[in-house]
């Protein structure tokens, strides 16, 4: 966590919130911020074992936990997780689509395969799973969406052509869900993070670095030149506007895309 605080605000005691790749980074820092504030948690994961991780470290926080693991680009598999969930919590009030992929690349020489999986998980997921909880949400007359964009989706990179385009989705998609969903008290947000220490970016960065011949060290150092704040956000900060979009705090926000970059999109 970012910071320990002697009286936690259990400002979401009762609330059951399901978030897609809880396993690890922005996921798993936003299953344990929501937790710490009073939630029930499904740790949703593709890896049945690191979803189960993810619910015991909830579990641990004193909080109800259910492990389901999921391919949140099908929609069988989707259909049979949200199924599965109600049958437990009985109501779902804070959805949080985290799970992601990067698949490098030029546009121009990216296979029909890899382009195809990078919008299946990361932005015909959100739709599936927007899909699935929207009614539980219409019918209780509240609840709260977040998803992870990325600033890759309002500037584009190079090599980062199926990212972008995925992450651009997300935005839009956000928009669309905010006005059909707005009459039934549900509001409908994205968060969109900069350069963020998670596994995906090292990842990223040694690419990178080897591709232009550098170390992995000078490589991170002229990426976070590039941003003012000169360093990486944590899981943790972003998980931190994600609860709050998911709070009662946010409730007259609906339909934007929040970005968190350390000032590296201005405009």
């Amino acid at each position: 966590m970012c910071m320990s605080y002697e009286v936690i605000m259990l400002e979401f005691e009762g609330k059951v919130a399901v978030v897609t790749g809880a396993a690890r980074g922005i996921g798993r820092a936003t299953s344990l911020t929501l937790a710490e504030r009073g939630a029930d948690i499904t740790a949703i994961d593709l890896r049945e074992e690191m979803a189960i991780q993810a619910a015991k470290e909830v579990e641990g926080l004193g909080r109800k936990a259910l492990a389901v693991p999921m391919d949140v680009s099908s929609s069988k598999s989707v259909a049979e997780g949200f199924a599965k969930i109600m049958e437990t919590f009985g109501r779902i009030d804070i959805l949080v689509n985290c799970a992601g992929i990067d698949i490098p690349g030029k546009l121009v020489d990216m296979s029909e395969e890899n382009w195809d999986k990078t919008m299946n998980v990361n932005l015909k997921s959100v739709f599936l799973c927007a899909k699935a909880v929207a009614p539980i949400m219409m019918e209780q007359k509240s609840g709260k969406i977040v998803s992870i964009s990325s600033i890759a989706g309002k500037l584009g990179e190079d090599t980062q052509g199926a990212y972008c385009c995925s992450k651009a989705g997300v935005g839009m998609l956000t928009q669309v869900l905010a006005l059909e969903l707005a009459p039934y008290n549900i509001t409908v947000n994205a968060v969109c993070p900069g350069k963020t220490e998670t596994e995906m970016i090292r990842e990223t960065a040694k690419r990178i670095s080897k591709e232009q011949n550098v170390s992995l060290e000078e490589f991170e150092k002229m990426w976070l030149d590039a941003v003012p704040l000169h360093r990486y956000a944590r899981p943790c900060e972003v998980a931190e506007l994600i609860a709050f979009l998911s709070s009662n705090k946010s409730d007259y926000i609906t339909g934007i895309s929040v970005t968190i970059a350390g000032g590296s999109l201005l405009y």
